[in-house]
């Protein structure tokens, strides 16, 4: 599959949500290859408010959430039948990719994201898309749980980023991408689609380029 990366949220890692990362796992094993990165969930959060709470400092603080993905990433990649090991870095993802024609990842480095990541892997793999696979269904025009919010279906990068900037919304409330991410999808024109685990073969139509229920940025 030379489609888009797939940023799978840490989110679905949850011991409530256990049963979606199972069927994307059955589904994803169906596919010729593909590129995942896969974010941190519950055990980055517990470890990181262990280590706040004693004072560690933010950069330290990052780097347990990588870990933390990695994890995560090895969990899904040996559930998969493969055998390589996680790539720490963007060009180690690369020659993976070339090698075996897939590649599950989590984070890089200190400060970036793991949407992040998986912007910069579409970047370096030339891929015209990246899959936000989350657990909000659309971005919305102000916090999900109010009940005048709207679902947005489209939203240009600048607008996202309005949005996320803005002091009415709190910074990053509520949204499932941060500034860095889209500001290199915007430098490299990739479309972004936020779709709900939640609904696996929604997800899939997503990621096979059939239409979706989610939110398109571009």
């Amino acid at each position: 599959m030379s489609g888009p990366v797939i940023s799978l949220g840490g989110s679905i890692f949850s011991k409530t949500d256990e049963k979606y990362l199972l069927e994307f796992i059955e589904r994803i094993r169906e596919e010729e290859g593909y590129a995942i990165v896969v974010g941190g969930g519950p055990i980055a959060r517990d470890q990181i408010s262990k280590l706040r709470a004693i004072g560690a400092k933010e950069y330290y603080l990052d780097m347990m959430g990588i870990q933390a993905t990695r994890l995560n990433a090895t969990m899904v990649s040996l559930a998969l039948g493969n055998l390589m090991d996680v790539p720490k870095s963007i060009d180690e993802a690369v020659r993976q990719m070339k090698l075996y024609k897939r590649v599950i990842m989590g984070g890089t480095e200190p400060g970036h994201t793991t949407d992040a990541v998986s912007l910069l892997l579409a970047e370096a793999l030339s891929r015209e898309t990246v899959v936000n696979v989350t657990n909000v269904d659309y971005l919305y025009d102000k916090d999900p749980k109010l009940k005048d919010a709207k679902k947005i279906e489209k939203i240009s990068y600048s607008s996202a980023v309005e949005m996320i900037t803005s002091e009415k919304r709190g910074a990053g409330q509520n949204f499932p991408l941060d500034i860095l991410s889209l500001n290199i999808a915007r430098r490299s024109n990739i479309k972004i689609k936020i779709v709900s685990f939640r609904d696996s073969l929604n997800v899939f139509n997503a990621i096979t380029g059939k239409k979706f229920r989610g939110t398109t940025v571009s």
